[in-house]
């Protein structure tokens, strides 16, 4: 069906259904943005579709859901490939008290995945066996230095060993949750032990020659795989193992096996955190699990995510994502960057408000620990950058190499470096002996999973998605394989990209991958609109915000900064004064209007162009207080306008 039908139909539909046409407006681009981008979105609208029908049908439901999301949208979970083997073989388990682990990745979408699926079977064992004391269900994740990541044999070891010495069990079904689909090895290790494996994944999925290479498990979930007839695609993993509990309940009410069954809306709490967290699509059904997730997280009386708000200052109930994004993911991301992610798991699980406390004390302990390592990597990095045109080099691969660098804060520097230089970067630690461990953040519309992928032959370990990959390789010969094969794919019209390294700073050639997308606006409205009570309303019904579902961005001109003040951030300790450690408010108001009414506004310093408008050479010298801009672009953010470019 052509684009311009579905355009007109969805415009049709809310500017008739909607009372505001700016709201229509915002809601339509954000419709059209997501059905663009969806795999699916081609094939619901043959009329025999076995699960939608009509394309207006289809249509009609996606409008309803985003304006009034509800629990009924969500696709039936029974259509992921393997989903009747997965909850035949966890039913088996339950029935005949048999020893099952949970084996999840250390990042916030890992351990929710892992915190749910531990509690929900724990809760469906003591429904199910109400006279028995549950020692059946365990987990376990993996210490990102010692075992990196992915499903290792080790741990599988160590998870024998343990279950064996304290209950006299032996391990017979290990359920992984956000990594698995590459461990093709490894599973067969784990069957050779005689353990089933269930797969719950929402990586790619390796292909050789045409033909996916899936490990051998009793199962293996993860909608991207050929032929998976679930629609909706870009579930993280705390998405896929909520499926897999939504199938499990369902069976064991068909099967006569649960008079009562735990609510799984009460869950979403911990679920919620996941998805925010993990950066996926906010539309479909990440939308809708995340709306009603925030709902309970506000009144959650879960011991550990109460603590979480106590060791985050929140003190009030109207959480949204931006909250959660800022302030709760980041304390359980510690545990797994820094310490031990099995703590943060502890204390999602934990009932007993006195051992809840002491875990949040804990997982805040390495927060501190994390604060200070991101610190010292970030302004080790600009160090090296200092003094080097990168501006003038946007869209290219930037690759830094360090000695000493915390595998676990690598991620968020090449984050915020990709963000304020508007280009690609790969970090490179060789914090462990013989290998170098990467982390590589992309920006804009460029796919970092593709770039590297070509090169995936020198790395021991590779995984990620089009925005973030992590990598392993040896060191000596495959790094220097590494960038001689990136040399050599340069096309020849091509200008250098840098590769830095610690000991020689050389400048090699590398390839060029693509412009960034720049700053856009969806709205051009004047500043009086500012205070017109409709606009917050429209900006609250269209949240929970996310990729593809973006904070409206509006463009007001002709506008004069006042007042700008520079502002630090707490508990940053950091001796140098970087980009990083700073932000500003300020007020803006109409440049040509002598009575005009100030409005509370910030900004980040993330971009160079904060820097060029103010012009200061460092954050401490600001050579204006009252600027006059041709325009802002801007979004809302805690009650103040948010700047995040000029014109």
């Amino acid at each position: 069906m052509e684009k311009e039908y579905v355009y007109e139909y969805l415009k049709g539909c809310l500017f008739s259904s909607l009372d505001n046409n700016t709201a229509a407006s915002l809601i339509l681009k954000r419709i059209v943005s997501q059905l663009d981008f969806d795999p699916f979105f081609s094939d619901i609208f043959s009329k025999n579709h076995p699960v939608y029908g009509h394309a207006d049908s289809f249509l009609s439901c996606f409008i309803d859901n985003y304006i009034n999301p509800s629990l009924k949208f969500l696709n039936d979970p029974f259509l992921i490939t393997d989903m009747d083997k997965a909850v035949a073989r966890i039913t088996k388990a339950i029935l005949e008290d048999e020893a099952v682990c949970i084996y999840g990745d250390y990042d916030v979408d890992g351990i929710t995945a892992t915190s749910f699926l531990v509690s929900f079977l724990r809760e469906l064992k003591k429904l199910m066996k109400p006279d028995e004391y549950d020692r059946s269900i365990f987990f376990k994740l993996p210490d990102r230095i010692k075992d990196g990541y992915g499903l290792s044999t080790e741990p599988i070891d160590e998870i024998c060993d343990s279950i064996k010495k304290n209950t006299d069990k032996s391990l017979s079904l290990l359920i992984t949750v956000d990594l698995g689909i590459t461990d093709t090895v490894e599973v067969s290790y784990a069957n050779s032990k005689n353990i089933d494996v269930i797969i719950c994944d929402h990586h790619e999925v390796p292909v050789s020659e045409g033909k996916e290479i899936l490990p051998e498990g009793v199962a293996v979930l993860n909608p991207k795989r050929k032929g998976d007839k679930f629609p909706f695609k870009f579930l993280p993993g705390v998405g896929i193992a909520f499926n897999l509990g939504i199938a499990l309940r369902k069976h064991l009410v068909k099967e006569g096996l649960l008079t009562s069954y735990p609510n799984l809306k009460d869950y979403l709490d911990i679920v919620c955190l996941g998805i925010i967290a993990d950066i996926v699509p906010m539309y479909g059904d990440n939308r809708t699990l995340t709306y009603y997730g925030l709902k309970i997280l506000n009144g959650s009386d879960r011991p550990g995510i109460k603590e979480l708000k106590r060791i985050c200052g929140i003190y009030f109930d109207n959480i949204n994502e931006s909250d959660v994004a800022w302030k709760i993911t980041p304390k359980i991301n510690a545990a797994g960057r820094v310490g031990n992610p099995e703590v943060a798991v502890e204390l999602l699980t934990q009932r007993d408000p006195e051992v809840a406390y002491g875990l949040a004390q804990e997982l805040e302990s390495f927060n501190k620990k994390r604060h200070l390592l991101e610190d010292n990597c970030f302004n080790e990095t600009l160090t090296m950058l200092s003094g080097k045109e990168t501006e003038e080099k946007t869209g290219q691969l930037l690759v830094l190499e360090g000695t000493s660098w915390h595998p676990g804060v690598i991620g968020i520097v090449s984050s915020k470096l990709a963000e304020y230089l508007q280009r690609p970067v790969l970090l490179l630690t060789g914090y462990k002996d013989s290998v170098y461990i990467g982390s590589a953040r992309s920006c804009g519309n460029i796919d970092i999973y593709a770039l590297l992928k070509n090169y995936e032959r020198f790395f021991l370990k590779f995984g990620g998605h089009k925005m973030a990959c992590g990598l392993t390789l040896e060191k000596g010969e495959s790094l220097h394989g590494f960038i001689a094969a990136v040399k050599k794919d340069r096309p020849s019209n091509s200008s250098d990209t840098e590769i830095i390294l610690d000991d020689t700073n050389d400048k090699k050639s590398c390839v060029p991958y693509g412009i960034p997308s720049k700053a856009d606006y969806d709205e051009e409205i004047t500043l009086r609109l500012l205070s017109d009570d409709k606009l917050s309303y429209i900006i609250k019904s269209m949240s929970p915000y996310g990729p593809l579902n973006e904070q409206p961005r509006f463009l007001i001109r002709n506008i004069t900064l006042l007042d700008i003040n520079r502002r630090e951030f707490k508990n940053r300790k950091s001796k140098k004064n970087n980009f990083s450690n700073c932000y500003f408010t300020l007020n803006i108001e109409e440049s040509y209007n002598d009575n005009a009414i100030k409005h509370r506004a910030m900004m980040f310093n993330r971009h160079k162009s904060t820097e060029n408008i103010l012009g200061f050479n460092d954050c401490n010298k600001i050579s204006a207080n009252k600027v006059a801009v041709d325009g802002i672009i801007f979004e809302f953010f805690n009650g103040y306008i948010k700047i995040l470019n000029f014109i």
